[in-house]
């Protein structure tokens, strides 16, 4: 014979509760209040007499599915960043996470499959991580006429129709140009664009921000462009070699980490000390190994983790309303300090 199938009735007699404070903690049920105390002992219960949720019986009696997709690629180090905050809202709200990868090239077909999980009723909604220039209008009208719950991070800063987690790119290389600037120094900007990058919005608006910022301050704004059809990062090397040969330019903000590392490398083979006889600047963060050179590089963390929590609480608010709701949202990056500048 099998063993009696674990219910909720077992778990709130386990932890000493009502099914109810069960039922608030498994499905964030509003209106409940729950106390960290009360959600301890139901998680501690579920835990020892290993319950599992039926999912089927919970959509067929409350019409969801109790999953939410997550689309993107997966080979870009800030998905995973992102997948990561997703996943730890998702579990304090009771959700399951479906991973979506982004198929090569990204055809259309490949994100309207995210609807037909909506329509069968296998997701509640989606969450997708886009470039900053994303802003697809047929994808927008296919969300909007479907009412799928939906929130692109970094995509349609511009479209209000549908609800986004941005990163304000501005005010972040304005943080990055002032802790810079604290010894004097006006930094020389390396803008590294490989492909289509250069018309990313992001990009522009680092880009605006670092030119606005040197007309404030009433100094010379000096850029580098180094445009590459692919990510070549012996070349990024070769002309960040050119730039620091000429001792006037030995202060370097570099929009992408990438760029400082090619810093760190030209520096080494001058026999030059970072932080010293160079001085560089990251503004993004993007493989979080800033921390393990040496020195340490200063740089601009873009909040990808914090991103992905934003994005959940967004596909909430959706799910919780009657009505549409869409909202747009944007978060600064944090200042990591380190020794390289």
């Amino acid at each position: 014979m099998s063993k009696k199938r674990t219910t909720s009735f077992d778990v709130a007699k386990h932890a000493g509760v009502s099914r109810s404070v069960v039922s608030a903690v498994l499905n964030g049920t509003q209106g409940i209040g729950v106390s960290p105390e009360k959600r301890q002992l139901v998680l501690d219960a579920i835990k020892e007499l290993n319950y599992h949720v039926d999912s089927q019986a919970r959509s067929m009696k409350t019409g969801k599915s109790g999953c939410i997709a997550v689309y993107g690629d997966m080979e870009r180090p800030m998905f995973l960043q992102l997948l990561a905050g997703v996943k730890s809202a998702c579990s304090a709200s009771g959700y399951y996470v479906m991973l979506n990868k982004a198929a090569s090239g990204e055809r259309m077909e490949s994100r309207h499959e995210l609807l037909d999980l909506y329509y069968q009723k296998r997701i509640d909604g989606a969450i997708s991580l886009d470039a900053t220039s994303y802003a697809d209008p047929i994808w927008a009208e296919a969300v909007l006429e479907a009412g799928m719950p939906y929130v692109s991070v970094e995509g349609y800063a511009e479209d209000e129709r549908i609800s986004s987690v941005q990163t304000d790119y501005r005010q972040s290389l304005r943080e990055a140009l002032a802790y810079m600037h604290r010894g004097g120094s006006v930094p020389l900007y390396l803008n590294i664009q490989v492909g289509g990058s250069a018309e990313a919005l992001g990009e522009r608006q680092r880009l605006e921000a670092y030119i606005r910022w040197c007309e404030e301050a009433g100094v010379q704004a000096e850029v580098v462009d180094c445009h590459l059809a692919e990510l070549d990062e012996d070349h990024i090397q070769a002309r960040v070699l050119e730039i620091i040969r000429d001792r006037a330019r030995r202060t370097l903000l570099a929009n992408w980490s990438v760029g400082a590392f090619a810093v760190y490398r030209a520096a080494w083979q001058m026999d030059l000390r970072i932080g010293r006889e160079v001085q560089v600047m990251a503004a993004d963060n993007t493989y979080q190994v800033n921390q393990r050179l040496v020195p340490a590089l200063s740089s601009m963390e873009i909040p990808y983790y914090r991103m992905g929590v934003q994005a959940v609480d967004l596909v909430n608010l959706q799910l919780d309303s009657t009505g549409a709701i869409r909202r747009q949202i944007k978060i600064q990056a944090d200042l990591l300090k380190g020794e390289s500048c």
